[in-house]
C-alpha cells in the first residue's frame, strides 16, 4: 500500500509542480526564512513536494542552513505513520452517503470530463462516483504525477528528510496525519466540489503550473500566494478550502514552531523546518503568525527592493 501521507501530498502538488521548465535559470533562489531569538535559531524552508532531477543541485544557502542543523522538522514523516490506522482514518472519510454519486453535482461536461479520466487511467467509474470530491482530486493529481516526470521521492521535505536520517539527526513533526486529512476532509462540501471541478478544468493547464513554479524558484511568496488566489478570485466556493488547507494550519503551526523555539532558552539549538511553499506565502502565512508573536523573521533570498538597488 502506497504511504496514506501521499494523498494529501498530492494535493499540494496539484497546485505547485506539475509543469516542464529547467531548474537552472538565473533567478533560482531559495525559498527560505532565518529566525533568531536568544539561544534560537530557525530556518524555514518552503518545500515543492514533487520535482524532478533537473531541480537539483539546489541553491547553496539551502545546504548551508542544512548543515548547521541540529534536528529537523517536517510536516509529517511518512515512516512515522501506522499503515493500517492511517488507511483506516482515510477510508472513514472517503465516501459519499450510501446511494449518492458525485454526478448529481456536476454538469454534463464535467461528468464527461471525469468518465474521460477513468477511462484514460484505468480507474473502475461506477466506483469513484462514491467519492468525496476531496478523494477525486487525490484521484485526479496521482494520474497527473504519473503523467508527468515529477517525482515525491525528490520533493525538498524528502530530499532533506533522506539527509537527516543519513545524519541521525532528530526528526519532529509539525502536525498529526489526523489534522492534515481533517483540513481538507472535513471542509464544507461546497468548498471540495468547488476544488474538484477547479482541478477537472485544469488537468491539462500546463501554462498555470509552469507560473506557479516560477514563482517559488524566484522566491516571490507573495507573487506565488496572489496566483494562486487568483482561483478564489474566480470561484469564492474555494475560500472555505483555501482557509482550511493555509489558514488555520498556519496558525496551529506558528503556535508549534514557536514552542520549538521557546526550547532554546539556555542552550543553542538550530532547527531547520521544511514546509510546503505555501505556508510560508500570503498575509496570513506562518511568517506573519510568527511575526504577530514578536519574533522576527529574516528572508534569505535577494528580495525586490534589494535586486533593483544600484548597490
Amino acid at each position: 500500500m502506497r504511504s496514506p501521507i501521499y494523498f494529501l501530498k498530492c494535493i499540494f502538488i496539484a497546485l505547485l509542480v506539475i509543469v516542464q521548465v529547467s531548474a537552472f535559470a538565473s533567478s533560482y533562489q531559495p525559498f527560505m526564512w532565518k529566525l533568531q531569538h536568544k539561544a534560537a535559531t530557525v530556518y524555514l524552508v518552503g518545500s515543492i513536494h514533487a520535482l524532478t532531477p533537473d531541480f537539483y543541485p539546489l541553491p547553496k544557502a539551502y545546504e548551508k542552513a542544512f548543515s548547521e542543523a541540529d534536528r529537523i522538522v517536517v510536516e509529517l514523516d511518512p515512516e512515522k505513520l501506522h499503515p493500517k490506522k492511517s488507511a483506516r482514518l482515510i477510508q472513514s472519510k472517503m465516501w459519499l452517503p450510501k446511494g449518492v454519486t458525485i454526478e448529481s453535482y456536476l454538469s454534463e461536461s464535467q461528468t464527461i470530463q471525469l468518465k474521460a479520466f477513468a477511462e484514460q487511467n484505468g480507474s473502475q467509474y461506477e466506483r469513484i462516483v462514491h467519492l468525496r470530491p476531496w478523494m477525486l482530486v487525490e484521484q485526479l493529481t496521482q494520474a497527473q504525477l504519473k503523467n508527468s516526470q515529477y517525482q515525491s521521492e525528490l520533493g525538498i521535505d524528502m530530499h532533506f528528510l533522506k539527509q537527516a536520517k543519513q545524519k541521525n539527526l532528530p526528526i519532529l513533526e509539525i502536525e498529526t496525519l489526523q489534522q492534515q486529512i481533517n483540513a481538507i476532509a472535513d471542509a464544507p462540501f461546497s468548498a471540495q466540489l468547488a476544488m474538484l471541478t477547479t482541478s477537472l478544468e485544469q488537468m491539462n493547464d500546463v501554462d498555470y503550473m509552469k507560473q506557479m513554479t516560477s514563482y517559488w524558484r524566484q522566491a516571490d511568496a507573495d507573487g506565488l500566494y496572489h496566483f494562486v488566489y487568483q482561483d478564489v478570485l474566480n470561484t469564492p466556493q474555494l475560500k472555505p478550502m483555501m482557509e482550511s488547507l493555509l489558514d488555520h494550519r498556519n496558525k496551529r503551526m506558528a503556535d508549534v514552531i514557536n514552542i520549538y523555539v521557546g526550547q532554546a532558552e539556555r542552550q543553542p539549538i538550530t532547527t531547520f523546518i521544511v514546509v510546503g511553499a505555501l505556508h510560508l506565502s500570503g498575509p496570513n502565512s506562518i511568517i506573519k503568525e510568527l511575526e504577530q508573536k514578536g519574533l522576527y523573521v529574516q528572508p534569505m533570498f535577494k528580495t525586490k527592493s534589494a535586486q533593483k538597488s544600484p548597490n
